[in-house]
């Protein structure tokens, strides 16, 4: 997406000879506030994906049933946001397809994970995914490996360990579904960059969110997950996870991203890890021991390492960090 373009007014008294409003902001500075509120929802709304969807496993929601309403009703609203972008060829459209197998393949694997080890524990090691990208452009020659980039990568890697070892011995399949989420939404984020890149991001989603449908509806049809419990807490938490955490954080990403450019959205982004282990914490009473406290420090010093390079631009050039994709 390109920055939208915003207007400046010569004249004196404001930064860059932008007179100030009322408010005491420049519009500049108002367009880079309104930027940071939508990275900072997106950033929530993320962060709360785990938590609500441990909720709605103690809800009674299965997990077929809960990935196949969230899928659905976000490709609703996807179909209505993307009714104006126009068509695309075939070829194309069979190859945003294949991206949604993948990212069914890794949102299997997360919510596998989500029921064998804490939402927190989870959230950790699913963020290594920004070091893994980068390893894999450097293995694929895609992109050369740099001295910070391997320090990040050695970061990581020890917070990674610290923070899956702490729960290893009562769930290795916990976490080796966490780890196995990560590489695969790597692989997911590379793939995206390649052959969805210059598509409008709606269109992106709704192939996606089609692909993910068509797999968990019959899933849960055969499996008998499907039917939601009587409950109208239930069904308020999967019409949550399909609005509040699908459709609305890749929107507010977006726009966030337009407004303040790739270097703060990727900072403020790394915040999601934070917003989960507090909600792990608040509503789940998940209790974060000092091997997960000294990891995930170690994870997020990793990924900041990594942006180092993008902080001192700061809203220009590329972040190593990839931003979201479509879902």
């Amino acid at each position: 997406m390109t920055e939208p373009a915003r207007e400046v007014v010569e004249g004196a008294g404001g930064r860059e000879g932008t007179p100030r409003l009322d408010s005491g902001f420049t519009p500049r500075e108002r367009e880079d506030l309104r930027g940071l509120v939508y990275v900072v929802v997106s950033t929530v709304a993320y962060g709360s994906l785990p938590i609500l969807a441990k909720l709605a496993f103690a809800a009674g929601v299965r997990t077929t049933g809960l990935l196949a309403w969230r899928f659905a009703g976000a490709c609703a609203l996807f179909a209505l946001l993307a009714r104006r972008t126009p068509a695309l060829p075939p070829r194309t459209r069979f190859t945003l397809w294949g991206l949604g197998v993948i990212f069914a393949g890794n949102t299997i694997c997360y919510f596998g994970a989500l029921h064998s080890i804490p939402a927190a524990t989870a959230s950790l090691i699913f963020y290594t995914y920004p070091v893994i990208v980068t390893l894999f452009s450097a293995a694929l020659g895609l992109d050369r490996l740099t001295l910070r980039g391997v320090g990040a990568a050695v970061i990581t890697v020890s917070g990674c360990a610290l923070t899956a070892g702490a729960v290893a011995g009562s769930s290795p399949r916990g976490v080796v579904l966490a780890l196995a989420t990560a590489v695969i939404y790597a692989s997911y984020v590379m793939l995206g960059s390649r052959y969805a890149s210059g598509i409008p991001s709606e269109t992106v989603a709704l192939h996606v969110t089609q692909a993910c449908a068509a797999i968990f509806v019959p899933l849960a049809l055969l499996r008998g997950g499907l039917w939601l419990p009587p409950r109208p807490f239930a069904w308020g938490l999967v019409a949550f996870l399909a609005v509040f955490c699908t459709v609305v954080p890749i929107r507010a990403f977006l726009a966030g991203l337009a407004r303040v450019g790739p270097a703060r959205a990727a900072v403020v982004s790394s915040l999601e890890v934070v917003v989960t282990i507090a909600l792990a914490t608040a509503l789940l009473r998940e209790r974060i021991g000092p091997r997960q406290w000294a990891g995930g420090a170690l994870i997020l010093g990793g990924v900041l390492l990594q942006n180092l390079g993008a902080l001192r631009r700061m809203g220009g050039g590329s972040v190593s960090r990839p931003a979201r994709p479509a879902v």
